[in-house]
């Protein structure tokens, strides 16, 4: 017998699924019921603050997705540009599995939301307060120093994201992985690692 608390999470992954890849607008409670194959009565049940609360869930499950994929990459790592190389082949390999529909977890919301809806915005400064938060911690351990270490993860986040954006437009990894290369580029200069 499914859980209730089964069908919560369903819900939340199926949410996360297709606000990453129509938007949180575009997105209805019935779209939400049909990709988690949770009971229809269940989504007030479990989300009694309706779409904004689901929301609200889906990017707190974004920050957690955020900060285990900056670790396991950091795993595979030894420095800050290998960091940048496990961190891009990680997310390629999601947008192309995808077919390049699925992006960022929380950008289209971002750009949906972020204007209009100051509680919601608050959670989406804290996915990202937390990704820097992680890629600053195994950046310092690598020897950067606190502010290059800041400087470097948010270049990192802005160029991730638009480089995401370019390679969904362009159903393609090549702008990526362009974008990544001049990344690496700026980040041995930004460190002070002399180039290859």
């Amino acid at each position: 017998m499914v859980r209730h608390t089964d069908s919560r999470s369903r819900m939340i992954h199926a949410a996360s699924e297709l606000f990453r890849q129509r938007g949180y607008h575009a997105t209805a409670f019935s779209d939400v019921v049909e990709e988690s194959g949770a009971p229809r009565g269940s989504i007030y049940f479990h989300f009694p603050g309706g779409k904004q609360e689901l929301a609200r869930e889906t990017t707190a499950r974004a920050a957690d997705e955020i900060e285990d994929m900056v670790h396991k990459a950091a795993s595979r790592a030894h420095d800050p540009v290998s960091l940048i190389q496990a961190l891009a082949e990680i997310q390629v390999q999601r947008l192309e599995a995808s077919g390049y529909c699925s992006g960022c977890a929380i950008a289209t919301m971002v750009l949906e939301l972020a204007p209009q809806d100051e509680q919601l915005s608050a959670e989406f400064d804290k996915v990202f307060t937390r990704w820097r938060t992680a890629l600053v911690g195994h950046l310092r351990s690598w020897g950067v120093d606190p502010q290059r270490a800041v400087a470097l993860a948010d270049l990192i986040m802005a160029v991730f994201e638009g480089a995401l954006v370019l390679s969904r437009a362009a159903r393609s990894s090549e702008p990526f992985w362009n974008t990544i290369k001049t990344l690496i580029t700026t980040a041995r200069c930004l460190i002070g690692e002399p180039q290859p």
